[in-house]
């Protein structure tokens, strides 16, 4: 049985270092991760959960989704709090005499990592595919001025 605790702890594994930069919480995994909040109740709303509070999940409403869809959960969540730290990534390149720091690299990294992301949600969730393809055939006579 997965707890909210739980995946706080997976998504600031995978995550923290990066929240962190973009002045999020990237340390505390206790279930009361302010900033983990909105990406941990989407992610049950993801997986067909629901949520009393769209903004915070109950450790009761992680529980009741995460043992059907345990890793669907996890990477939904770390979707959206990847998502969300880019967002509030405001870091920009800085040159101080021969010391030269780029920070936006952090931006084009987590850019990347949401496309992993993304990409590996799509192919082992089906989220952001079709459930099916279509075709369609128009069949346009173009006539003269005289017709």
């Amino acid at each position: 049985m997965a707890s909210r605790a739980n995946v706080e702890n997976v998504v600031i594994h995978r995550l923290g270092a990066l929240m962190a930069k973009a002045g999020f919480d990237g340390t505390t995994v206790d279930g009361t991760n302010a900033d983990l909040n909105q990406p941990i109740s989407w992610a049950v709303h993801q997986v067909e959960g629901d949520v009393a509070d769209v903004s915070t999940a109950t450790d009761a409403e992680v529980v009741a989704v995460a043992d059907a869809s345990v890793d669907e959960l996890l990477d939904y969540a770390e979707l959206k709090a990847a998502e969300d730290t880019l967002g509030n990534l405001d870091d920009v390149d800085t040159t101080v005499g021969p010391v030269k720091e780029a920070l936006s690299q952090l931006a084009k990294l987590l850019e990347k990592r949401i496309e992993t992301i993304q990409k590996r949600v799509e192919r082992l969730y089906g989220h952001g595919t079709s459930d099916g393809y279509g075709v369609m055939t128009l069949n346009i006579a173009q006539h003269g001025d005289d017709d």
